[in-house]
């Protein structure tokens, strides 16, 4: 047979070999366990991507202008009143100091009528909400006048031109 022959197996080399066979494992579970991260990442991004190419749909509201004087202490009609058809006030100056629906409650109207305002309610396009309007107003004295008395009697206002 032949000469060749084997050294026997040393204690140093079996170790050395064992910890190239760990390493060699660990490094192996590490590039699996990239991958599969890789894959996931990629199949999560792909889902985002097609939630961000679907079209947003906008919708528009008509916000009314100015501030809406809400009274707490006033419950509406439980019968609806007919409302009628407000002329259109005068060119002029105005104050607004609030919103109401003529239908279900009139008593902001009546309060400001009581308390000797000239009252014009201004119905809003496409709305059951109306404007309400003191005035006109022809002089900026009488302007100041009718503001003291409005801050006065407790409302806010915004002046408003028709």
């Amino acid at each position: 047979m032949s000469d060749l022959t084997f050294p026997p197996p040393q204690s140093e080399n079996m170790e050395l070999a064992a910890a190239n066979r760990r390493l060699t494992t660990a490094i192996l579970g590490m590039t699996l366990l990239t991958g599969l991260i890789a894959c996931l990442s990629y199949l999560a991004g792909r889902t985002v991507t097609h939630i961000r190419s679907e079209t947003a749909t906008v919708v528009r509201t008509e916000i009314p202008p100015g501030p809406v004087v809400i009274n707490p202490l006033t419950k509406p009609s439980p019968i609806e009143k007919p409302v009628p058809k407000a002329p259109v006030p005068a060119a002029g100056l105005y104050l607004q100091v609030g919103l109401m629906n003529p239908a279900q409650d009139r008593s902001m109207e009546e309060r400001l009528i009581a308390r000797g305002y000239g009252v014009h309610l201004v119905p809003m396009e496409n709305s059951p909400v109306t404007r309400v309007l003191v005035g006109p107003i022809q002089t900026s004295a009488q302007q100041r006048e009718m503001e003291t008395k409005l801050l006065a009697d407790g409302y806010q206002y915004f002046p408003r031109r028709f």
